[in-house]
């Protein structure tokens, strides 16, 4: 958990957090005081339905994180805020919970006894926050960078924990509390967190977790619910009663802060969930005598059903891709003289790619680049994604500096480029799978008017492949399908040298453009067009013409502007082909990859040609098209770097 957040929650979140714990359970004890007939029964304990009115109450950050994580939404706006508010709201009632602990204590002992353990309980606090978490911060800045911590400091701190969990039960507070005032005092991320994780998860959640479920259900009798009791009539309408009260503590306040409603209310049903550390809860009140059989039956009946419906209702509520979906047309052929380029970066690897592609784009004080260069890096060892804005937010949230050498490379490129080049950059840690939420929304916030990805696979400098990250794959092809803008996956054999070129005597840039036609391709001329303006780089303009499609006439507007405004630039050569059939596309493609830096293309999506018929059968990587994945295939040895262009899908 980072504890960190709560320095940069809104008022939303505040209020959400506050009134989600409070007004279920002053409702549901009004609701024990109406029905104390039915509730004060012989052989029932009377803590037992003011227990159950805490617990419905209570919202659990790890329940929420993990409903998120499901739900795809952790990164997403509506996850940040369900994050923010979880967090004040549990922080909220495990203050609550263990001050009724100690007042309770008071009334079965003694007030002095009460007093000892809060003074023990605020002095744990203090060691924990003056004392654990300094020696923890140490463990870290002595780990190597890129290394996972010592197992001598994970054994300690499992037992530190273990510690910790009897010396809260000695308190008599619940067994959990100290282990989670512990847990708070923990770093989040590499290499502490991210280390405990990768050792401790798999045991807990692999293991564990599965056979604690596999209990939790053995244990629970539905036959101890008595269908014609009063009992059972007044904990239905308790647990009715309160979690109603829970889900309206968070839709109204939203509908007041103008939040549109499937919003709010998937909001709401997400902070009313309930999950594996309620039952653990339940499982100690039972084992303790607090709450009896058949409470404890109605209270697992009633997380099940909760976990049940909210994931299908959220789900049918709240689609997160369709504020991707714009009424702007955000693309290169509909852009001003400024472009808008957002660039993902996952590791240092792609760094030099993006910088010369961005170097031979050529901007100029007449055609100037702003670039927002977004560093994207993998959620470990915290429960919460974190987006940062190295422009707003100039000392990182934790004493991890993330992106330093990133941001200086970019800082570089800037300051050589100045009055021309601008630099945006940013950092969001989140789950691989979930990546694409970030990247299309800063796309839509910054008004990108393209995105550039890296490839999935990796080159030696031999030409074998070198890497190959199924993961980025999914996560391109997931951005392909979302983005609000156009976007171009970077094929990068950048550290290669051209060999056997007709043009490796010239010292210059060599870019091609492959035209056969559609949105796709037009986007792709435009983008080798501005490449073109400043005469620095060679550009050739190949246009593929079928001789079998007699009326292929649809794109000669834009290729006859093309070949009229480029009257007078040496730098520039077209060349046009007519061709007969894909083998003979195949043929040429293969036969001009050496003579080239960059290959641009469009991916030409479920866009249909004779040049191209049939080899979709045997395209490896649809992502790219089919000109896009000859290009890009490990049996082809070239030299030339590919840049595959998809024009913006979601415009309106």
């Amino acid at each position: 958990m980072d504890t960190s957040m709560t320095r940069k929650i809104g008022r939303r979140a505040l209020v959400i957090g506050v009134l989600n714990h409070i007004v279920p359970l002053v409702t549901g004890m009004i609701t024990i005081f109406a029905l104390s007939s039915s509730f004060f029964q012989e052989g029932v304990s009377p803590l037992s339905p003011h227990i159950e009115v805490i617990t419905i109450a209570r919202t659990s950050f790890p329940v929420i994180s993990f409903l998120l994580k499901d739900l795809g939404l952790l990164n997403s706006e509506l996850g940040r805020l369900a994050l923010s508010s979880a967090l004040i709201s549990d922080l909220f009632g495990l203050t609550i919970t263990a001050t009724g602990v100690l007042v309770v204590i008071g009334a079965r002992n003694t007030v002095e006894r009460a007093i000892e353990d809060a003074v023990l309980l605020i002095v744990f606090i203090s060691v924990v926050i003056c004392v654990i978490r300094p020696l923890m911060i140490w463990v870290v800045k002595r780990t190597p960078e890129g290394r996972p911590v010592k197992d001598l400091y994970i054994l300690l701190i499992v037992l530190a924990v273990l510690l910790s969990g009897i010396f809260s039960d000695w308190l008599e507070q619940t067994v959990l509390i100290g282990p989670l005032i512990f847990g708070l005092a923990v770093p989040e991320g590499p290499p502490l967190g991210s280390t405990l994780v990768d050792k401790l998860d798999p045991f807990a959640s692999g293991f564990l977790l599965p056979i604690f479920v596999s209990l939790m259900s053995l244990r629970t009798n539905i036959f101890a619910i008595n269908p014609s009791s009063s009992y059972t009539f007044a904990n239905i309408v308790l647990i009715c009663v309160a979690s109603i009260s829970k889900i309206l503590a968070c839709l109204l306040p939203m509908l007041y802060c103008k939040m549109p409603f499937n919003d709010a209310a998937a909001i709401s049903l997400i902070m009313s969930t309930r999950g594996v550390v309620d039952l653990a809860t339940y499982s100690f009140l039972r084992d303790t005598k607090i709450i009896n059989q058949a409470s404890f039956a109605f209270m697992v009946l009633a997380t099940v059903f909760t976990a049940i419906f909210v994931q299908i209702m959220v789900r049918w509520l709240y689609d997160p891709s369709r504020k991707y979906a714009g009424y702007q047309r955000r693309n290169l052929m509909n852009s001003n003289n400024k472009l808008s380029i957002l660039v993902c970066i996952h590791n240092q690897d792609n760094t030099a790619a993006i910088l010369r592609l961005l170097e031979k784009s050529n901007p100029t004080r007449d055609f100037p680049i702003v670039a927002n260069v977004l560093h994207l890096i993998e959620l470990r060892g915290r429960a919460s994604s974190v987006f940062i804005s190295h422009q707003v937010q100039t000392k990182a949230i934790s004493d991890v500096s993330y992106s330093e050498n990133v941001i200086l490379a970019f800082q570089g490129y800037e300051r050589n480029n100045y009055g021309v080049v601008t630099i945006q950059a940013f950092t969001a840690i989140s789950p691989r799978n979930l990546m694409h939420e970030d990247i299309c929304t800063l796309a839509l916030d910054v008004l990108a008017s393209i995105i550039i990805l890296p490839f999935h696979r990796k080159w030696a400098v031999d030409g074998s492949v070198e890497v190959e990250d199924h993961i980025l794959r999914s996560l391109n092809s997931s951005v392909l399908e979302r983005a609000p803008c156009s976007v171009g996956i970077l094929v990068d054999r950048g550290q290669l040298r051209r060999s056997n070129s007709v043009r490796s005597s010239e010292n210059v840039y060599s870019v091609a453009i492959l035209f056969l036609g559609g949105n796709d391709d037009e986007e792709a001329l435009t983008f080798a067009k501005r490449m073109a303006i400043s005469g620095t780089i060679s550009l050739t303009v190949i246009w593929l013409i079928s001789k079998q499609d007699t009326d292929q006439v649809i794109d000669l507007d834009i290729i006859g502007d093309w070949k009229h405004s480029r009257s007078g630039w040496e730098n520039v050569q077209y060349i046009e082909h007519h061709l007969n059939e894909a083998t003979e596309t195949a043929l040429l493609v293969r036969s001009l990859v050496d003579d080239y830096d960059l290959i641009i293309t469009g991916r030409r999506n479920n866009t249909h040609s004779p040049l191209t018929a049939g080899l979709e059968e045997w395209s490896e990587i649809p992502e790219l098209g089919v000109i896009g994945d000859m290009l890009a295939s490990k049996d082809l040895k070239t030299r030339a770097s590919v840049l595959v262009i998809q024009q913006q899908q979601t415009a309106l």
